[in-house]
């Protein structure tokens, strides 16, 4: 949102993102382009003593958010089947995070990736190798509903019931 008499702060392209996460020298880290959408992909590790999480962020044009996947090793395999917390459905291999709330505007097209997805990454596998010790996610934050909005269903499926507190029907 754009506050009266403050110019608009430009949107990184893809290329200048590429640029920016080349600079960071990270040893073993791969960029490449397919399209208008920048793979990079890159060793994370949450600390000196943990593993080390082949990683990817899949960037796309025009502000959207990246995509952050951990490639390697499987974390359902490393999880026993239990349920990961704060991970989106994904159709690729590997695992999608989730790493910001998008209502609170924790991120924005305008900020480095160096200065978020890059160390929210690594923040976000120290927690989850604290929760494959303990079984408590300690990272907090909130993870976005996946279940369809009330809104999104078609009228004709919409059910009523009893309202607790009157006489009338409540959609559902």
């Amino acid at each position: 949102m754009r506050r009266k008499g403050f110019p608009a702060t430009p949107i990184p392209t893809v290329a200048q993102r590429a640029r920016e996460l080349k600079n960071l020298r990270l040893p073993g880290a791969v960029s490449s382009q397919n399209g208008r959408t920048l793979y990079f992909k890159v060793g994370i590790s949450p600390g000196s003593f943990g593993r080390l999480y082949q990683c990817l962020l899949k960037i796309k044009p025009d502000g959207q958010p990246p995509d952050a996947v951990v490639l390697e090793p499987d974390l359902s395999a490393l999880a026993g089947g239990k349920q990961i917390p704060h991970t989106y459905a994904y159709d690729g291999k590997g695992t999608r995070l989730c790493l910001w709330w998008p209502k609170s505007r924790d991120w924005m097209p305008s900020m480095k990736l160096t200065d978020t997805f890059i160390p929210w990454i690594a923040e976000w596998l120290y927690y989850f190798e604290l929760w494959l010790l303990t079984g408590e996610w300690s990272g907090g934050g909130e993870h976005p509903d996946s279940a369809p909005k009330r809104w999104a269903r078609s009228p004709i499926s919409a059910r009523f019931v009893p309202s607790v507190h009157s006489d009338q029907t409540t959609p559902v």
